[in-house]
């Protein structure tokens, strides 16, 4: 079965992509980020490859789990079946970004990370039951690793140049009440693209694949279908 690695973003763990096993026909992996080492985009998505056998993968990641499945495409660009790149954006932190990143890991240092996953979990989902049970993703997550996470997306590369030469297809998903990479961000990366789609989700905010599950499985299982199996049979009768 073809692997589809699910890259979780910040401060996320693999339990984000819970409700993503339920797509059949795939061998699921979900690396843990929070057990890596290291403070940058190249070092996460090297121990990310290293979770995966020596063979091509789909890769699909959220938030900064898109920024490292960008940094693979760049690194080991043979290693990559397809993308799907959800919430996220292609183009690097300006000035005000990075000291936002800064000042959260202050933050961070002087008062807990529940001080910094309290102001993100409203802007990361908007319905009760799953900011309640986000919440508990969120706050599992060690200071530690928060602090590596922001450091490595302060200092991320721009991926602009990566999206705009690569050739293999990519879905591009973003929730319409995104506040985080709102779908401005999906058009650009679309538009810059060889072979790519967007699927907006309606009513959902950066983390649309656990909040509105149902509409993005059925949305990456046809997508899936129709770009990488299909694709996939025509090259091994040729």
């Amino acid at each position: 079965m073809i692997p589809i690695v699910w890259i979780h973003g910040y401060p996320h763990s693999p339990a984000i992509f819970e409700p993503q096993l339920e797509i059949e026909g795939y061998r699921h992996i979900r690396p843990d980020l929070r057990k890596m080492r290291g403070n940058t985009m190249r070092e996460f998505a090297q121990q990310v490859l290293e979770q995966v056998d020596d063979e091509r993968a789909i890769f699909a990641g959220v938030s900064m789990g898109g920024y490292i499945a960008m940094q693979i495409y760049r690194d080991a660009p043979e290693r990559v079946a397809a993308l799907i790149l959800m919430s996220t954006r292609e183009t690097p932190d300006d000035d005000a970004g990075r000291a936002a990143r800064m000042k959260a890991i202050e933050t961070i240092r002087k008062d807990g990370p529940k001080a910094v996953t309290d102001a993100l979990l409203p802007k990361m989902l908007i319905g009760e039951a799953a900011q309640r049970d986000g919440r508990k993703i969120l706050e599992a997550a060690p200071a530690e690793w928060m602090i590596a996470a922001l450091q490595a997306m302060a200092e991320r590369p721009d991926s602009t140049e990566t999206l705009r030469n690569a050739t293999v297809p990519a879905l591009i998903v973003v929730g319409d009440k995104d506040p985080i990479t709102p779908p401005t961000d999906a058009e650009r990366m679309v538009a810059m693209m060889r072979d790519a789609e967007m699927a907006p989700i309606a009513n959902a905010s950066h983390l649309a694949n656990y909040e509105r599950s149902q509409q993005v499985n059925h949305i990456i299982e046809a997508w899936l279908a129709r770009k990488v199996i299909a694709h996939s049979r025509v090259s091994a009768t040729r």
